[in-house]
């Protein structure tokens, strides 16, 4: 197959590199930066450069997996949200559609209100974002569905060793033996990014189409989470306090408990994303 990830140098978009170029696929990918290695640049906000390097590229599959996901950034710079979340998805989408290719999109789990009396929360369940990102999100999903072949997952709190996100500003804090407050009352279930990236792969080479939630199978409060993850990488877990998001203080209202409910894709995939004990093994044999 030929692919095309715009967003290749980032945590997911690596990781779908390295996945199709296990395949033996042709695959391209993107990035802002054009020193970033073999990657071709590219901003999806520009749509005529979106569309020149789509049909350059003529992909079976476009892999979208460039965002703007600094939430609290968001509340502040709602113009570039908007630019990059939804118009630049939608470049993506229209570029995709005129050469048919198979147009695959990754959103968030904060387009649900998180209401604990509510979670897990699964694909037809009413949308209500609680921010401004997942609004911007959220018109993202309407507009990867312009392209007559999409499929819109959503995954939460992605996680790996591969670009910086919480589970690597965390290690690094502990490592430095510095103590860090994290939120106990934000519960989700965490995603692991190579997980996501294999399924990703494999969705776009099934040709399935539709809305999946993507997410691990365990929910955890991001405080039980790291507590877990210290204690995987040999860290003394006293380091790690539980402070509420009221003490915590962010720009964007967060969802209380955004838990997903990933049976449908596990279903179609015949496998289950790994729980983060697991994911927290690899991650030490490859950091090791």
């Amino acid at each position: 197959m030929n692919i095309l990830v715009i967003g290749g140098s980032g945590l997911v978009g690596s990781n779908v590199v390295a996945e199709c170029s296990e395949k033996g696929w042709n695959v391209t990918s993107t990035s802002l930066e054009t020193e970033r290695g073999s990657h071709r640049q590219l901003d999806k906000t520009d749509a005529d450069a979106t569309e020149s390097l789509i049909r350059e590229v003529d992909p079976d599959a476009v892999i979208d997996t460039a965002a703007f996901h600094a939430v609290d950034e968001c509340e502040t710079r709602r113009a570039k949200a908007w630019d990059v979340n939804a118009h630049g998805t939608r470049n993506v989408a229209v570029a995709a559609d005129q050469v048919d290719a198979h147009a695959l999109f990754l959103s968030t789990d904060y387009v649900f209100p998180g209401l604990p009396s509510e979670a897990p929360y699964d694909e037809a369940d009413s949308i209500d974002p609680v921010n401004y990102y997942a609004h911007a999100k959220y018109a993202g999903e309407q507009a990867a569905k312009i392209a007559d072949r999409s499929t819109v997952l959503r995954p939460s709190v992605i996680y790996g060793l591969d670009s910086a996100n919480f589970v690597t500003w965390a290690l690094g804090e502990l490592e430095a033996g510095n103590d860090i407050d994290i939120v106990d009352d934000q519960i989700s279930r965490p995603t692991y990014a190579p997980d996501l990236a294999t399924a990703c792969v494999e969705i776009v080479e099934a040709g399935q189409e539709g809305v999946f939630h993507a997410t691990g199978p365990e929910s955890f409060s991001r405080y039980e989470f790291t507590l877990e993850l210290a204690s995987a990488f040999g860290f003394e877990t006293d380091l790690v306090s539980p402070i509420s998001t009221a003490e915590f203080g962010q720009e964007a209202k967060r969802p209380r408990d955004s838990s997903l409910d990933s049976s449908a894709l596990y279903e179609t995939l015949g496998w289950e994303f790994r729980e983060p004990i697991e994911a927290f093994e690899e991650m030490c044999t490859l950091s090791s």
